[in-house]
């Protein structure tokens, strides 16, 4: 890790363990967006662009299309993909400054940015939704309201819907750091999206981290 991200992720510790003490353990999300000073180097997960294997997993399923939900949108750039290839999209993050941030960089986007809560969605989201992506997000929420947090996401789902989500897994290495992020299960996983039918469940790991396991998993609805 170098001393750059590393003093990020310091920063980031302490802003989650302050943040679950008060009992608002999904705080330090606008804290730390807030205190970024538009600097993407002091979010951690921020890549500048899309996630390369929800690029890969949309190409493989071209049936997938309609309407679109990105959780914890970020700084947009899944999103701003997911409404180039043709989807719908709705992008929202629980950050202000994070929303903020998304409409500032891409101003003529045609992606709705919302600021709101996973875990206390607007009612019009339930059942509404052809694809729900996730991406660091289960991963980064405390365990005690992350199965909350995983029956919120599958609630979004219509008749035909999509979900597809994206962590570290959590495998035989264990990385010698303090969470958050806490790697999940497949068990838990599978646990939480019982009754969907899935479609995939990859291991994988990338490059500039080849420490850490990773895995890339979807389901859909299951018709009657």
């Amino acid at each position: 890790m170098d001393e750059k991200l590393a003093e990020v992720r310091e920063r980031l510790l302490k802003l989650s363990e302050a943040a679950e003490a008060d009992g608002e353990p999904l705080r330090w999300f606008e804290e730390l967006y807030g205190g970024a000073n538009r600097d993407s180097d002091e979010i951690p997960w921020a890549r500048m662009e899309p996630h390369p294997k929800m690029v890969e997993w949309v190409a493989r399923q071209p049936s997938v299309r309609g309407r679109a939900l990105v959780v914890g949108c970020g700084l947009g750039d899944d999103a701003e993909w997911l409404s180039g290839v043709g989807f719908e999209v709705v992008a929202f993050d629980i950050s202000k400054s994070s929303i903020r941030w998304c409409r500032e960089r891409f101003p003529k986007s045609d992606v709705e940015y919302i600021t709101a809560n996973l875990l206390a969605p607007p009612e019009d989201w339930l059942n509404n939704f052809d694809l729900v992506v996730e991406i660091h997000i289960l991963q980064a929420i405390p365990d005690s309201i992350r199965n909350l947090a995983a029956e919120c996401i599958r609630s979004f789902l219509n008749d035909s819907g999509h979900v597809l989500c994206i962590g570290r897994l959590l495998g035989d290495r264990f990385l010698d750091e303090p969470p958050p992020p806490w790697p999940l299960s497949r068990t838990w996983l599978e646990g939480r999206f019982e009754g969907l039918t899935m479609i995939n469940f990859t291991n994988f790991v990338n490059e500039e981290s080849p420490e850490v396991d990773r895995y890339i998993a979807s389901w859909r609805t299951t018709k009657a």
